[in-house]
C-alpha cells in the first residue's frame, strides 16, 4: 500500500498519479521545534504533514496546530512571502513540492492537484469565517446581555 493512499489530500488520486507525486516530492525529517517555515520568506514550496504535529505562529502568537496528513505553505507555490512561521511541534516527516516540479507533471494531475490544494484553503476558510461569526455573535450577545442587566 502507498504511504499518500492514507492521507486524505491524496484520496482520489490513482496509483499512478500516486507514484508521480512520490517522484516528484522530496522528503525531509524535521527535528521537535524546528522552524520548518519563516515568516516573509520566499520560495516555491508546499508541504504535506506525513507524520507529526507542527504548528503555525503569527506575530508569535500561535494561530494553528498542523497534524498529520494536513498541507501547509502552498502560498509559496505561488512564489509569494510566507505569511507566518511554521515550527514542528514533534519530530515530523514532511513531503514538499516544488511548483517548478509540479509544473513538469501531466497537465491532467497539475489540475488535479491544484483542485485538492483549492479544497483545502476554501475548507480553511469557511472554518475561519464560521469561527469569526461566532465571536463575533458572542461579543454581541454579550453586549446586549451587559446593556439589559444595567435597565434593571
Amino acid at each position: 500500500m502507498n504511504i499518500l493512499e492514507v492521507i486524505v489530500f491524496f484520496q482520489g488520486f490513482s496509483p499512478e498519479e500516486l507514484d508521480i507525486l512520490l517522484k516528484v516530492g522530496k522528503w525531509s525529517k524535521v527535528a521537535p521545534h524546528e522552524k520548518i517555515v519563516q515568516q516573509g520568506d520566499q520560495d516555491l514550496h508546499m508541504f504535506v504533514l506525513v507524520q507529526g504535529q507542527a504548528k503555525v505562529i503569527y506575530n508569535e502568537k500561535v494561530v494553528a496546530i498542523i497534524n498529520s496528513g494536513d498541507i501547509f505553505g502552498e502560498i509559496g507555490l505561488m512564489g509569494k512571502p510566507r505569511i507566518a512561521r511554521v515550527e514542528s511541534s514533534s519530530e515530523c516527516m514532511l513531503l514538499a513540492f516544488d511548483a517548478n516540479d509540479l509544473n513538469n507533471m501531466p497537465l491532467l494531475l497539475q489540475v488535479k492537484f491544484l483542485k485538492r490544494i483549492l479544497d483545502t484553503v476554501f475548507a480553511r476558510l469557511q472554518k475561519s469565517n464560521v469561527q469569526k461569526w461566532l465571536t463575533t455573535r458572542d461579543k454581541s450577545d454579550n453586549k446586549k446581555g451587559r446593556s439589559a442587566s444595567r435597565t434593571f
